[in-house]
């Protein structure tokens, strides 16, 4: 399908050489497809981008829903949902390190909101799922729910980003180990806090 062959080509020169760098021309020369076929399914840059975003965070918006309707206990629910994101931000870094930087901008602040929006969708399932814990009284009633959110998306953040990952990293660790290390890491923190 054409869409979908514009969408694979426009993620991966996003995430190779950014948005502002990427011209719709190279993204039409990568899908095989005319200029026009992109402003036909798209209409504009900013448009496409926001399309490639909403097909990563539809799956994970799924698989979030999935979890919370599961009869799984709020515990290991949490430990689900720090699982899947610590796999899904792993092997995704480039392109959450693409996110963060348009989210960053002041140049474009309709993309900004546009981007944000599409995020809140998956954080609205998160919120679902500790407000959930609370009301089963699997997780303690005072606790900040934003800032456990935050303590999540912090992390995942500061672990995988390719600059602040070498301040982590241990000597002689390997991506594995490091990525259980947090996984571990975040385990602890977030059942710790939540957790009665």
């Amino acid at each position: 399908m054409t869409s979908e062959k514009i969408l694979s080509a426009a993620r991966e020169l996003f995430e190779e050489k950014g948005f502002d760098l990427t011209s719709v021309r190279e993204i039409a020369t990568k899908a095989d497809v005319n200029v026009a076929l992109i402003n036909y399914h798209f209409g504009s840059k900013e448009n496409l981008l926001l399309a490639v975003m909403e097909q990563s965070v539809d799956s994970t918006r799924l698989k979030l829903h999935n979890i919370n309707q599961s009869a799984s206990s709020s515990e290991e629910k949490l430990l689900q949902v720090i699982d899947l994101y610590v796999e899904k931000i792993f092997s995704n870094c480039k392109y959450h390190q693409l996110i963060h930087r348009e989210l960053s901008t002041t140049q474009r602040p309709e993309l900004v909101e546009g981007i944000s929006k599409i995020l809140n969708r998956n954080s609205s399932e998160l919120r679902k799922l500790l407000e959930e814990g609370q009301k089963k009284k699997a997780f303690k009633k005072d606790v900040d729910i934003d800032m456990a959110m935050a303590t999540l998306f912090g992390v995942m953040y500061q672990t995988t980003h390719s600059i602040f990952r070498k301040r982590w990293l241990r000597a002689n660790e390997d991506d594995e180990s490091y990525r259980l290390r947090v996984k571990k890491y975040l385990n602890d923190l977030l059942t710790g806090y939540l957790v009665k």
